[in-house]
């Protein structure tokens, strides 16, 4: 029995096998497919990590509080995370465009070197030379889907501290993020994204560090509106309709965070791209993300009023609606930093958990399950006056535990080898990917 692995949903991968003009030694047919548990350590499984920074003066109370949150989770991640970190737009010398929100550090693994580079970035932060203009959370969840699409910078290209090969500025002597590869940009001059996507099996995901409520414009909320319908087919999708049960309120309803937090956890954030040469760049598969929120305050605390309480119920429905979580932090806790740090953490392990360990969080007591074929196209008549030796497409389809697995193979002929696409659907939660499920093919010889 020869085992074939797939890593993850939404595969594509290419197989050596040895039958060049068809599927005739690749015959699953009454054979079991295993779900294994994901390897973080290979690249396609290392989730990646956006975190939106507020800099904003709301960070004034609780700035060196989360610094140190940040610096210590940051140097307990393993290499089996991507991690990077995301601010609001400044103003001063060199810095012009839109304003929203731009990439200080882009999403890296966290190997040791990077870890201790990311670390001296955030210890290097200035309450006053780092702090934004203004918060913009419609506008920086519009940022953050452009940066995971590799498209074109909303907001995010001329800033002085964005994260472009060569930068000189960002960060501290040893430690400017433009002296490392897996940069934002790949060079001063382009305005296109470099996405941290690079696989279809990779689970993206953006961590909002608020400290207060946004100051979206009216322009702001319109060019994030039209980011959101442009991205949407050219349809404007639904607003969310927020709570108003008390503390709640819906005085940010007109705020399309959320919508865009729900948009990308739906949706596919890495099609129709194309490369800074017009290549096309997209990736197969559908490749969301899901966003937590931190609500350091909260803002229905330290702003008592509806702003401060609608700003919290954004907070909420940001995180909920993507399939994310929500915590709130209180500025008046003795033990500040500890409780981000605690909630960072959580967040972290859930990522982790949620990659790895998806087989083991719907099946408590096993770590895989064989699954039963139900479908396979070579099993199924020709139509009558049909007959080609010609290799073709063979679709699959397994089922085990809920869990629909529906797989393409394509035979290259040239290269000896077989392309296999697939996606792994959760019949429970149909709207949403399965996180961490891998794949093994076993065929018999």
């Amino acid at each position: 029995m020869n085992i074939r692995t797939i890593r993850n949903a939404l595969v594509g991968a290419a197989l050596g096998l040895a039958a060049p003009a068809g599927f005739g030694a690749f015959d699953p047919v009454n054979d079991d497919t295993d779900i294994f548990l994901s390897d973080p350590s290979f690249n396609a499984e290392r989730p990646n990590v956006l975190i939106i920074m507020d800099n904003t003066a709301n960070w004034n109370q609780p700035f060196v509080a989360e610094k140190t949150a940040l610096v210590n989770v940051v140097g307990s991640l393993g290499s089996g995370l991507n991690v990077g970190m995301s601010m609001f737009t400044e103003t001063g010398s060199g810095n012009s465009g839109n304003d929203g929100m731009y990439i200080r550090y882009a999403v890296r693994q966290m190997t040791s070197t990077n870890k201790t580079a990311f670390q001296a970035l955030i210890n290097s932060l200035d309450q006053t030379g780092d702090k934004s203009n203004g918060g913009k959370a419609a506008l920086a969840m519009y940022e953050a889907y452009l940066y995971y699409a590799g498209r074109n910078a909303y907001g995010g290209s001329n800033k002085v501290k964005r994260d472009y090969a060569g930068n000189t500025a960002g960060g501290p002597a040893g430690a400017v993020p433009g002296s490392f590869a897996g940069n934002a940009f790949a060079n001063n001059s382009t305005t296109t994204y470099t996405s941290p996507i690079v696989s279809p099996c990779q689970k993206n995901f953006i961590i909002y560090l608020s400290n207060g409520k946004a100051q979206d414009n009216t322009n702001d909320l319109g060019a994030s509106l039209s980011g959101l319908t442009s991205a949407n087919g050219g349809v404007a999708p639904s607003q969310i309709t927020l709570s108003t049960v008390s503390p709640d309120s819906s005085s940010q309803q007109g705020n399309w965070a959320d919508e865009w937090a729900k948009w990308m956890s739906i949706n596919d954030c890495r099609t129709g791209v194309t490369d800074a040469n017009g290549a096309g760049n997209d990736m197969p598969g559908i490749q969301t993300v899901v966003t937590y929120t931190i609500d350091v305050g909260p803002a229905v605390v330290t702003d008592n009023s509806v702003n401060g309480a609608g700003w919290s119920t954004l907070l909420k429905s940001m995180a909920s609606s993507s399939g994310g979580k929500y915590f709130a932090i209180n500025n008046s806790d003795p033990n500040e930093a500890q409780a981000i740090q605690d909630a960072l953490t959580t967040i972290f392990n859930e990522v982790q958990a949620v990659n790895s360990v998806f087989a083991a969080t719907t099946l408590p007591e096993q770590t895989s399950v064989l699954a039963s074929l139900l479908f396979d196209t070579f099993a199924q008549p020709l139509t009558a006056g049909i007959r080609s030796g010609a290799a073709v497409a063979r679709q699959l389809v397994y089922e085990a535990e809920g869990l629909t697995v529906d797989l393409r193979l394509d035979s290259q002929p040239q290269s000896g080898k077989v392309l296999v696409v697939g996606q792994v659907l959760d019949k429970r939660h149909p709207r949403v990917s399965p996180n961490g499920v891998s794949i093994a093919l076993w065929t018999q010889n």
